[in-house]
């Protein structure tokens, strides 16, 4: 064998030889394949218990980054905390952090001038993670113009004008009108803004008119004034004409903000031509109540519900530490005529002015208060129940004149020349607590926009007779609710047949003690006793709107002490809610307070209440109508 074949190794010796020292990791610069790793199984009795979740977390946000904090976690094999960051909600986060151990963490890679949404885990030593702490700020971009809007007008919402003019615009008459709006655009942000555009839709224009571009330095504003130009009808034939104004501005988070533009028009100051009911209410400010099916509103001043109607002669606050709000939305009467918005307290002679419109705006949309220049805005805060009058026209129908309404066709129960309706806002959501207040001056036409009313902090109060009073009459019970007679000053009776006698005979008993009650003036009266006529059935009619409603049914035997003397069933709605009632079985004894609670589903206006005896008379002391 040859030198030089003497000092090469053979090729299987040399392979050899690398897998050794690759086993004993002596080959440096190589490594052998790792093999697939096992999923990792955490031996019995490892710890798999997460911490808990970060407490107290809260961000607060400047144009340096979105600081968060929250109270440290006390388990004792706590490893840290980490932070992840979301452009949404519900979407993917990314962590942000190593392992922290302090309590805290400011980001300063948030953007600015939208919403992150933050996620904080607390993080054992075993590795365990708690479930997520959850937070959203918004960085503040010391660089950028914001433009923020606001309505100068005094109209229900924010981002939407209401305008009302008569004639032409050469020779319009001497009425007050509402043709002038403006919206205020105020630089929120930390730069320049700078309006580039203000493009208008409509019969509207800018006045006085802007020069543009328009640059508003940060905290100042620049406010639009708009004009309402229209001359005619539109081309549809409707007095509403509609339209928008357009903010278009460098503030990249809002570009263009869009203020809903409407105007009612007139061509002559009254003269069977002013705008509808709907026209105002619903083409005007938007409102999506529903008045009455094929919008015919006028039903000669009866006391009947339509659409969104609630049959409320009084009321209460829904809040009682606020006051109640109200504002004219309309006046649509005769010009000059001051109206005025006034509360009593319910059974009282008291009469408490909350506004006067001006009477020269007796034909506009949000009239002025009368001798200002205000729009015609106030608050009360009655202490009870209270009612509503417009002038004479009272929420209580059987406060106002009825002959003229039987004179154009009303079917009895008549006067209702106040009435209110659930406020819906322009999505259709009932707002709550909130009514529209209509009316009409007795015997005119019916058409209930001589005065419009937005009136806020309400609730109707529970609907209180006290059955067996002499016409007209009240109780007031102690807890100073007053309670009326279930035939009305008028002599309208709610019952039939009306010829059912008061009873007792002769009048109460002041003196009789009921006992089950400290009401004993409530018992004291009853109605029952229909004469010779058969069947002997009591009916009650009482106007109210339709739904679920909530009876209280009052009653006690000032006649028998013995049970069986006295059977009748109670229906109510068409259901036979109280069957073969005994008053004296279920009260224990005669000349003793019996109330019985009914839930009924009220259909067509008339909450229908019918009493049918089978042994001697019904009887029934009192209803109420619990709201």
């Amino acid at each position: 064998m040859t030198e030089g074949r003497r000092g090469k190794r053979p090729d299987r010796w040399v392979r050899a030889m690398a897998l050794v020292l690759l086993g004993t990791g002596l080959l440096v610069g190589c490594t052998p394949s790792d093999p697939p790793k096992p999923p990792e199984v955490k031996a019995p009795g490892a710890d798999t218990t997460p911490p808990v979740a970060p407490q107290g977390l809260s961000a607060t946000a400047s144009t340096g980054g979105v600081t968060l904090s929250w109270t440290a976690n006390t388990e004792a094999d706590l490893a840290g905390y980490r932070v992840s960051r979301s452009a949404s909600a519900s979407g993917t986060f990314t962590v942000l952090t190593t392992l922290l151990t302090a309590p805290s963490y400011t980001d300063t890679t948030a953007p600015q001038g939208v919403s992150s949404y933050y996620q904080v885990v607390s993080v054992d030593k075993s590795g365990n993670a708690s479930a997520p702490s959850n937070v959203s700020a918004i960085r503040p971009s010391p660089l950028l113009g914001r433009a923020t809007l606001t309505s100068l007008d005094s109209g229900p919402f924010t981002d939407r004008l209401v305008f009302s003019r008569i004639g032409p615009l050469a020779s319009p008459p001497s009425n007050g009108v509402h043709d002038r709006a403006a919206v205020r655009i105020t630089n929120t942000g930390g730069a320049i803004l700078q309006v580039t555009g203000l493009p208008i839709t409509g019969p509207w224009a800018l006045d006085p008119s802007l020069a543009l571009p328009l640059d508003i330095a940060p905290g100042k504003a620049q406010d639009v004034q708009l004009l309402f130009k229209a001359q005619s009808l539109t081309v549809q034939g409707a007095k509403v004409h509609t339209g928008t104004l357009t903010v278009e501005s460098n503030d990249v988070a809002a570009p263009r903000q869009v203020i809903q533009l409407a105007g009612v028009w007139q061509s002559l100051s009254e003269s069977g031509q002013e705008p509808t009911l709907e026209d105002i209410v619903q083409g005007g400010f938007g409102f999506q109540t529903k008045f009455a099916p094929g919008s015919d509103i006028n039903r000669q001043g009866s006391v009947v519900p339509q659409g969104d109607e609630v049959i409320a002669p009084y009321w209460q606050r829904a809040d009682a530490t606020r006051p109640v709000t109200v504002q004219q939305l309309a006046a649509y009467h005769t010009q000059g005529d001051v109206a005025r918005l006034r509360w009593f307290t319910k059974g009282s002679t008291d009469s408490n002015e909350v506004l006067a419109q001006a009477g020269i705006d007796g034909q506009s949309v949000l009239p002025r208060k009368n001798g200002t220049n205000d729009p015609a805005l106030s608050t009360f805060s009655p202490a009870s129940t209270f009612g509503f009058r417009v002038d004479s026209e009272s929420s209580d129908s059987t406060f106002n004149d009825q002959n003229a309404d039987r004179g154009n066709g009303c079917t009895d129960p008549c006067g209702q020349h106040v009435r209110f309706f659930k406020a819906r806002d322009r999505g259709g959501q009932i707002m709550p607590g909130t009514y529209l207040l209509i009316m009409d001056y007795s015997g005119i036409n019916y058409d209930y926009n001589d005065n419009i009313y937005l009136i806020g902090n309400l609730k109707p109060a529970s609907i209180l007779i006290d059955v067996g009073l002499g016409a007209g009459e009240k109780s007031t019970d102690p807890q100073g609710n007053v309670w009326v007679s279930d035939r009305d000053r008028n002599g309208y009776a709610l019952f039939t047949p009306n010829t059912a006698k008061n009873e007792p005979d002769g009048g109460p008993n002041m003196g009789l003690d009921i006992l089950g009650t400290t009401y004993d003036a409530l018992y004291r009266t009853y109605r029952g006793n229909v004469g010779s006529l058969m069947p002997r059935a009591l009916s009650y009619s009482i106007p109210l709107e339709n739904g679920p409603q909530t009876l209280r049914l009052h009653f006690a035997d000032l006649a028998h002490t013995t049970a069986g003397k006295r059977v009748f069933d109670v229906v109510a709605e068409g259901q036979n809610v109280l069957p073969n009632l005994d008053i004296v079985k279920e009260a224990g004894g005669g000349n003793t307070a019996l109330v019985k609670t009914v839930n009924v589903q009220v259909a067509g206006g008339v909450l229908n209440l019918t009493l049918s005896a089978s042994v001697d008379y019904p009887s029934i002391a009192g209803i109420e109508i619990v709201r």
